[in-house]
């Protein structure tokens, strides 16, 4: 296993990031339930691709919650082979956030919520190539960023527990982009 300085970044606002959240939950617990989501969407604006991830929230009071979330948004591969030539090449991301979440009056089983936060979006790509030159080529590059995020969306409660939760999220930094996601949330506590 290789140690990459460039990563250095990421870890340490992933390994910082959870330990806030972690403590924040162990805080929150006096005062409601924790929740734990997992989710599947879709990104726009920085291309169209999939989205996967899960999140975790404490109450802060009754109506607020604090919430982090990671996902992983595979940003697509290539394989080119021509004669004597191939050429690789493949681009990932993760999104990590935190926000905070305003709870409105519960409409029969919903309860509407919006939000805001910041976070971070770390890209990487890679390439590589064989056969041109008597030993392969290969390069990666990548960045971790800083993005505002405001949002909202809706739990509705299928049970006292548990229930479906669709979120729509606008991410402001060096570029724009929205996510759409769907989740089913699971409510643990008191």
């Amino acid at each position: 296993m290789s140690f990459n300085k460039s990563e250095m970044p990421f870890r340490l606002v992933v390994v910082t990031a959870l330990i806030v959240v972690a403590s924040v939950a162990s805080y929150g617990q006096g005062v409601g339930n924790m929740e734990v989501t997992g989710n599947l969407g879709i990104v726009g604006g920085i291309g169209s691709h999939g989205s996967f991830g899960a999140s975790l929230g404490a109450p802060v009071t009754d109506r607020l919650i604090l919430a982090g979330d990671l996902s992983y948004i595979p940003m697509g591969g290539v394989n080119v082979t021509m004669p004597g030539v191939t050429t690789s090449s493949s681009s990932k991301a993760f999104n990590f956030n935190g926000n905070l979440q305003y709870q409105f009056n519960p409409r029969r089983a919903m309860v509407p919520y919006a939000g805001g936060g910041l976070g971070f979006l770390h890209s990487s790509s890679k390439t590589s190539s064989t056969g041109l030159l008597p030993e392969s080529f290969n390069a990666s590059v990548s960045s971790t960023d800083l993005y505002f995020n405001v949002g909202g969306g809706l739990r509705y409660y299928v049970k006292e527990r548990w229930g479906f939760k669709p979120e729509l999220m606008i991410f402001a930094g060096p570029n724009t982009y929205v996510r759409f996601a769907g989740g089913i949330f699971y409510q643990f506590g008191e």
